[in-house]
């Protein structure tokens, strides 16, 4: 039997894969609409993860 490293190992038992989406979302901060980007991304386990990163309120569909 082969010895193999993790790495190997993650690869035959599905790799690294990673998907992700991109979406904007409206938020209410200190009594204002504030707009934030959100990068959803899942991997190969279906581990979700977020990341938030402050957005224009155009970017949201809203101007005010």
């Amino acid at each position: 039997m082969k010895k193999m490293t993790m790495t190997e190992a993650s690869s035959i038992v599905g790799g690294t894969f990673q998907t992700c989406v991109d979406t904007y979302a409206l938020a209410l901060v200190n009594g204002q609409n504030a707009c934030f980007a959100v990068k959803t991304c899942t991997d190969k386990n279906g581990v979700e993860s977020k990341t938030y990163t402050p957005a224009t309120l155009g970017d949201c569909g809203g101007e005010n």
